[in-house]
């Protein structure tokens, strides 16, 4: 039952409580950083901190896409996506335990 160290960081790095959020979030569509801000009434220096450690993690990736939203629309706004290897780490974990 010994969990590798890799996986136990990348478990750590996902099961931050903020962290976590942000995935589930990202999980149902996904989104640019002042709409995640909003949602989960943080500060979007914070909301900014842990998308970069979950990109840096591989959990995330985002492109920059034209927006069509009123206030915003025709500026290039930078969109966050869950990647696969969210899942993939809960199910090593699940099969390590």
């Amino acid at each position: 039952m010994k969990i590798e160290d890799g996986l136990l960081k990348e478990v750590h790095v996902l099961l931050h409580p903020m962290r976590y959020k942000i995935v589930e979030l990202l999980a149902e569509k996904p989104m640019h950083i002042n709409e995640m801000s909003k949602v989960l009434g943080e500060e979007r220096r914070l909301v900014s901190y842990h998308l970069l450690t979950l990109e840096e993690y591989g959990f995330l990736n985002s492109n920059y896409e034209i927006s069509e939203q009123p206030k915003s629309k025709g500026k290039a706004i930078r969109k966050y996506r869950v990647t696969g290897k969210v899942e993939e780490v809960f199910l090593e974990l699940k099969k390590r335990l």
